[in-house]
């Protein structure tokens, strides 16, 4: 992270020092770097810029100290998530074939606890961070906002025109679930979300609310927390409060097994007189009675792709400037029984 002493501890960053000389941080970056790439105009006027400001990259007043540790950060909202988890094992994987080591940080959703994980690894020095579905305060945008270690953001987020980003398609997949329960004949499809709000959460409601305009169903969108208890907590609630609807999409597995329970409970067949469809999937789901009608996400690969996004911009520093990254990675629909389909559909166990 490029820091600033005297006046630039006010609050002067590379990105203000690019502003002031109206290039952009890129050529901030070739000044200190790579200055014969830099016409001699340009590069006058950010020195005298850099002089007039008091101001000194950490690392430059280190002596130009920017060895690598080979480490990198990795901060996931909950650990305990099946799907994080996932990204972990494939960000760690890639780490592993790079002979870098991985600080998992652990934030609970907590951004209190994003921020001081941010400061506890950029004092490690580590050469790059990892963000999965990060909750953002300002503090941490300013400390993510200098291109010297380089970020990559796991989830859908708000991308400002220079962030790095790989996530997979929620909305995509939520109208994917809708066409598959509007083909079966449900006419009133409910969502159960996570109560926990992150970019990620909110686009999964919003394709739900698009796929609703889209094929004309009815239906409401209920919370619960992300886990068996919680959806069975909530499923209660829904399967009681007086008509049932057609179909009900569970943002996640283990939401939709605490609903198999409820049901079970309350002598409700699935899928008589409810479909239920899970937006991740695992091998349980072919377990189950009836199988879990899911989407296969694929995690695993979306951390590799994180991760090799991140050693690009970390192994080749102009790549890190001057090229930002979209990837989005799509789902694929495992067909089981619990929606009504009574097609023999193949499992690896039977």
């Amino acid at each position: 992270m490029l820091e600033a002493y005297g006046k630039g501890d006010m609050g002067v960053n590379i990105k203000g020092i690019a502003e002031m000389a109206g290039v952009s941080v890129a050529t901030i970056s070739r000044v200190l770097n790579h200055p014969e790439k830099v016409l001699p105009e340009t590069r006058q006027r950010v020195l005298e810029i850099m002089r007039e400001q008091d101001y000194t990259p950490n690392w430059f007043a280190r002596g130009l100290n920017r060895a690598r540790t080979h480490t990198i950060a990795l901060v996931v909202p909950n650990i305990e998530n099946s799907t994080c988890q996932k990204i972990i094992s494939g960000i760690e994987t890639v780490a592993y074939n790079k002979q870098s080591t991985v600080f998992l940080c652990n934030t609970r959703n907590d951004p209190e606890a994003l921020c001081s994980y941010l400061k506890m690894m950029l004092s490690r020095r580590v050469d790059g961070i990892i963000l999965v579905t990060p909750l953002l305060k300002a503090e941490a945008e300013q400390m993510l906002s200098d291109p010297s270690v380089p970020s990559v953001y796991v989830g859908k987020y708000p991308v400002r025109g220079r962030e790095t980003i790989c996530y997979l398609d929620y909305e995509e997949g939520v109208g994917r679930l809708a066409d598959h329960l509007t083909g079966l004949g449900h006419h009133s499809i409910d969502l159960l979300r996570d109560t926990v709000r992150n970019y990620e959460t909110d686009s999964m409601e919003e394709g739900f609310h698009e796929a609703r305009d889209k094929y004309g169903f009815t239906g409401v969108v209920h919370e619960a927390e992300n886990t068996i208890q919680g959806g069975y907590i909530a499923a209660r609630k829904i399967l009681t409060r007086g008509e049932l609807p057609d179909a009900l999409i569970t943002a996640s597995h283990d939401q939709a097994f605490g609903v198999i329970k409820a049901a079970h409970d309350l002598d409700i067949s699935i899928p008589g007189k409810l479909a239920l469809s899970a937006m991740t999937n695992s091998d349980m789901c072919s377990i189950v009675s009836p199988g879990l009608t899911s989407l296969e996400q694929p995690a695993l690969r979306l951390g590799m792709v994180a991760a090799r996004m991140l050693f690009d911009r970390i192994e080749n520093e102009e790549f890190a400037l001057d090229v930002p990254q979209k990837v989005i990675l799509q789902s694929t629909l495992k067909i089981r029984a619990s929606c009504g389909n009574t097609k023999h559909i193949y499992e690896i166990h039977d």
